[in-house]
């Protein structure tokens, strides 16, 4: 294997616009407007290595050469606790758009009526064929011990891996290339009436409707359905009938549903959304001649993304697998060697039906990176409810103060599943039934035992290229609603979110050399996107991942008046050195957003964590995260290293009651961006300003977020810093 080098790769992004835009007065009191554009963007990724490297050369089996084709590359070796080596063959991304906006405006008396109509043509091509020569992970699964469910070490074992050719992981790819194209359809109206000299209402009203995407050459997956006929079900059903799980009764071990494709009389994979009515509502009343009271309603669509597709079919990977039975044997006695001994399996596009990716993830799995999730019947558009009211009031001296409070209600949001400590844009509908997860507080090992033995395989012979050809099969594999599958990740858009603040600004406009803007927001952000569990009736209501409750604003202009026509005119000499400066600054203070938590063992109630960045090294209390009784002491007193390797407080195959944000918050942001600017100008037409600025002017450190893995032994203690530190820079410019 010599010659593999980590590397790096080249991104290039070109961007072509064109726009006309013409203006024709049909009378004195209409005007028609027509704009029509085309922008393209072109995203080529280009490795370091590409046409530079024969992957054939890394000493492969000429078998497994004559898989790789023409590729010239380096291919991906990924060694736990060993710098990555090798990537993939970069993508390259082409987006298109061509937009005809015309628009009318009438005047007539007190009303100004606008009405127009926006159509855009999306088309985004993808070429991206990955891992074409292969990826190889080594991790410590056939180098630990002395048994296979001890602990591997941090480092070394996985190279060890790696040097007695011991793959235990990876995957072939067989990527199909994508051309879609989505139309976007917007009609709107719109009137400013001015009802009386103090009352101006803008009553408005659009539609939108975004079509549903279509791919040029139909390479994609229509949804999932889960009634469709499995070209297995049959024998897989006979073949459970004769060994029969006993929790599960052969008349309820039901093997169906599958993929549905695009075709020539179903171009769509999903059913577009058509109730896009957008009312808009706004009114101004001048109070009084100091005073004006503002408003306004409106409903907002958010727009899809036209590359979101599946091609599940046309797109394939094959999996890496050098052993079936945990080590004990080898499909070849050199996997490295020859690591896909029975070949790969080449896409089968839309001939496999309700078979096709069977054994495998569906939607995003990591064995078939290029997939989408899978989206199923009517793809609802995320929608923003907004609502404001508020008051101004200019005060002697140029100063206004404003007061105002906003509201916001999102609805048919897309549902989050977490991930760790992150959030992903899906839900799994293949998971293991509620009924069969442990309710324990703590580490369940006879339902994870009970879940991961290993029983008599119904799909043995029938699923060729994945575990689910084996001989035997976990459990809980055939506990799944859709046993023939593995995760089956869906979108759904039934979340909700809800906004409310108080706003508050005081503003003395720029008059005598200086002006002042001081801001606060007082605000509550909730949403109902999470699902705790894939098991859960519904998503549970947290507090939103961008609340910030308190919000505090100010900047400042000043000039220092010294100069010609100023205050304090010094001559020509005192005005070249005192004259043309001026200060700014942006001082900004906010709440900590919320600390997102993974699937953890806590002892106590989640409302008493607190958290206090005074002592970074003990952020929030840590010790109902763990067990003190003597299993995790030494001498009597608790060992943190046994707490954290205490098997009891990894959770696996339960049903999450811990929150996914629990209330403890990162550190509050604050910073100060000061400048200071000299202009020197040398006519009216030609300046030079020379300016020096500090970023993070005093050099406040703000705190990132704790680590919070109980497993790690910074568990609770802030290891970096968010912000950066001071930073000065000097810069000069010329205007002509």
């Amino acid at each position: 294997m010599d010659g593999v080098r980590p590397t790096g790769n080249y991104l290039f992004r070109v961007n072509h616009a064109f726009t006309y835009d013409h203006v024709y007065t049909h009378s004195p009191s209409t005007l028609v407007n027509l704009r029509a554009g085309f922008s393209r963007f072109e995203e080529p990724n280009v490795r370091q290595h590409e046409g530079f490297f024969d992957p054939k050369t890394l000493g492969f089996s000429g078998s497994t050469n004559a898989l790789f084709g023409d590729a010239s590359y380096v291919p991906r070796f990924e060694i736990g606790g060993v710098e990555n080596m090798g990537q993939d063959i970069g993508d390259a991304q082409f987006t298109n758009v061509y937009s005809v906006q015309p628009t009318v405006t009438k005047l007539a008396g007190r009303h100004s009526f606008r009405a127009g109509y926006d159509l855009r043509v999306h088309r985004y091509n993808r070429r991206a064929p990955g891992h074409v020569a292969g990826l190889y992970s080594f991790d410590t699964s056939y180098t630990r011990g002395p048994f296979d469910t001890s602990s591997g070490a941090a480092v070394g074992q996985q190279f060890a891996s790696f040097l007695l050719g011991l793959p235990t992981g990876g995957r072939i790819e067989r990527n199909a290339s994508l051309a879609n194209q989505s139309l976007y359809h917007g009609v709107f109206f719109q009137d400013d009436w001015k009802a009386t000299p103090r009352l101006t209402l803008n009553l408005g009203v659009r539609w939108d409707y975004e079509s549903p995407v279509t791919e040029r050459f139909d390479r994609g997956a229509a949804g999932f359905d889960p009634i469709a006929t499995s070209p297995i079900a049959s024998a897989a059903q006979a073949a459970y009938a004769r060994a029969p799980l006993s929790q599960l009764s052969p008349a309820d071990f039901q093997v169906r549903g599958g993929l549905t494709f695009l075709s020539e009389s179903n171009r769509t994979a999903w059913k577009a959304d058509k109730n896009n009515v957008q009312p808009r509502l706004g009114f101004a009343f001048q109070a009084d001649a100091r005073t004006v009271v503002r408003g306004g309603f409106g409903i907002y669509t958010v727009p899809n993304l036209p590359e979101d597709f599946n091609q599940s079919g046309f797109s394939q990977a094959t999996s890496l697998v050098a052993s079936t039975d945990g080590g004990l044997t080898f499909r070849n006695p050199r996997p490295l060697t020859e690591p896909y001994p029975g070949g790969v399996l080449d896409p089968a596009g839309a001939a496999g039906g309700a078979g096709t990716f069977m054994g495998r993830d569906l939607g995003g799995g990591t064995g078939d990176s290029r997939q989408r999730i899978i989206t199923m019947g009517t793809r609802e558009s995320e929608q923003n409810m907004r609502w404001s009211i508020g008051v101004q009031r200019e005060l002697p001296h140029q100063w206004v103060i404003e007061a105002a409070y906003v509201g916001n209600r999102g609805y048919d949001l897309t549902l989050q599943s977490p991930d760790g400590t992150n959030l992903r844009n899906y839900v799994d509908i293949n998971t293991v039934p509620r009924q069969y997860l442990s309710t324990s507080p703590i580490r369940d090992d006879a339902t994870n035992t009970f879940l991961a033995g290993n029983v008599p395989n119904p799909f043995a012979g029938l699923v060729p290229g994945t575990a689910h050809n084996n001989n035997t099969i976990q459990r809980q594999n055939l506990l799944r609603p859709f046993p023939q599958f593995l995760a089956i990740r869906t979108e759904q858009r039934t979340g909700t979110s809800s906004y409310h603040a108080a706003q508050f600004r005081l503003e003395r406009r720029f008059t005598g050399s200086f002006s002042l803007l001081l801001g606060y927001t007082y605000s509550r952000f909730r949403e109902k996107v999470v699902m705790l569990n894939p098991t859960d009736p519904g998503p549970t209501e947290y507090v939103g991942g961008d609340d910030t409750p308190h919000r505090v604003v100010a900047s400042l202009i000043w000039q220092l008046p010294v100069g010609k026509d100023r205050r304090l005119d010094l001559g020509r000499l005192g005005n070249a050195i005192l004259g043309g400066w001026s200060v700014q600054g942006i001082y900004n203070w906010q709440s900590g957003r919320p600390i997102n938590f993974g699937n953890v063992y806590f002892n106590g109630h989640p409302s008493a964590l607190k958290a206090n960045y005074k002592d970074p090294d003990h952020v929030f209390d840590t010790s109902g995260f763990y067990f003190s009784d003597p299993a995790v002491q030494t001498g009597g007193v608790p060992d943190p290293a046994k707490q954290r390797n205490d098997p009891r407080v990894n959770l696996a195959n339960n049903v999450r009651t811990f929150p996914f944000r629990p209330g403890l918050r990162r550190p509050a942001v604050t910073f100060l961006d000061a400048s200071l600017v000299k202009t020197v100008s040398f006519s009216e037409d030609v300046r030079l300003q020379l300016r020096l600025e500090a970023i993070n002017a005093l050099n406040h450190p703000v705190f990132d977020v704790p680590t919070v893995d109980p497993r790690n032994a910074a568990f609770g203690t802030v290891t970096q810093q968010f912000n950066i530190p001071r930073n000065i820079q000097l810069a000069v410019r010329l205007f002509f």
